[in-house]
């Protein structure tokens, strides 16, 4: 839902300004998921709206629940045909969203299955806010509670490769007159593209970062994350220090435990080592989670365990992320259109 179309069609239309005030009010307040529920507007006006403006940009193919956890997945079919997936989740007592960035993603990281699809093209600005306005009528719909209180930007793709649709989408996202999120409860995980992060430094100053790293290993790094051969541990340390003399937040670095491949003792001293070689690491945090290996299996919550009491015993900070949505495909790494995608 591109709103400033929508006020420019009404002030086109000639209508007064109240109408824009009410319309805004229908979406960001009340959660319409359609023209017909916006009863404040005139009849003609709502069937005009459902032929020429539709709220979301995209058609909501299916939406899964899971049975295990409070999360849903749903699959969006865009206007070319290509296929993309958004997450609902509440991993504790507020509603979030997981936002898809690009469909598929040209980083092809081995443990992902988003980069088995690989790259199709970049999200518009619109297609990405309107994931989290979909989920926003949704938790309307059901009555699940009034609001999103937060996004992350974890879905399909590569955020900082679609670097000025991200941003405006998170500053979108923010602004008080429409969904009214947070800056700081926007989250941003990037696999490292060092290049960006001065940038977005500069243009989502308060937004929280995150690093999916998986490896402090150059060379094992590589072979499970090809980004890394452009973007080493190097680069992205330079980044990081530059990053953080710039904003003065904590960063997070994602690590996905996968049995026999980084979870072993070594992986754990060159985690910790690398760490404590950057500038201001006091403001760095490990987040595990236990690896997604497919068909509803993942890493033993043991490996992910004792690699946590390993960075602890040498002072790094370590939390272990609960892995949510499992039986739907739904959980880290797992989003990736079941279909064929468009053309």
């Amino acid at each position: 839902m591109n709103f400033e179309y929508v006020k420019q069609y009404i002030k086109d239309a000639g209508l007064p300004n109240f109408r824009i005030s009410q319309v805004k009010d229908a979406i960001f307040k009340r959660g319409i998921s359609s023209w017909d529920e916006a009863t404040s507007l005139p009849a003609d006006l709502r069937e005009k709206l459902k032929q020429d403006r539709p709220l979301l940009s995209f058609k909501v193919a299916k939406i899964v629940c899971s049975d295990r956890d409070k999360v849903a997945k749903a699959l969006l079919t865009l206007k070319d045909g290509y296929q993309i997936e958004t997450v609902l989740l509440k991993p504790q007592d507020t509603w979030s969203v997981c936002v898809s960035s690009q469909v598929g993603c040209p980083l092809r990281c081995s443990f992902c299955s988003t980069g088995k699809m690989g790259f199709k093209r970049d999200l518009t600005q619109e297609e990405i806010t309107d994931q989290v306005l979909m989920w926003y009528q949704y938790v309307h719909k059901e009555k699940l509670g009034e609001r999103i209180s937060s996004v992350v930007f974890m879905g399909m793709g590569e955020p900082l490769l679609n670097y000025l649709n991200v941003v405006k989408a998170a500053q979108e996202l923010s602004n008080p007159d429409y969904l009214n999120i947070g800056a700081r409860h926007i989250s941003i995980s990037t696999s490292g593209i060092a290049d960006k992060l001065h940038k977005l430094a500069v243009d989502l100053p308060q937004a929280n970062l995150a690093i999916s790293l998986h490896n402090a290993d150059n060379a094992e790094r590589s072979k499970i994350m090809p980004v890394n051969r452009k973007f080493d541990l190097d680069d992205i340390k330079k980044a990081l220090e530059e990053y953080i003399a710039m904003t003065g937040r904590q960063v997070f670095l994602e690590y996905s435990v996968i049995e026999n491949v980084n979870s072993r003792p070594e992986h754990i001293r060159k985690l910790a080592d690398w760490i404590y070689s950057i500038k201001d690491n006091y403001l760095l945090h490990v987040n595990l989670i236990a690896c997604n290996l497919g068909r509803g299996e993942k890493t033993e919550d043991r490996v992910v365990k004792d690699f946590a009491a390993g960075l602890k015993a040498m002072g790094i900070g370590v939390t272990i992320r609960k892995s949510m949505g499992n039986d739907i495909l739904a959980a880290c790494g797992q989003l990736a259109s079941q279909k064929k995608e468009g053309k």
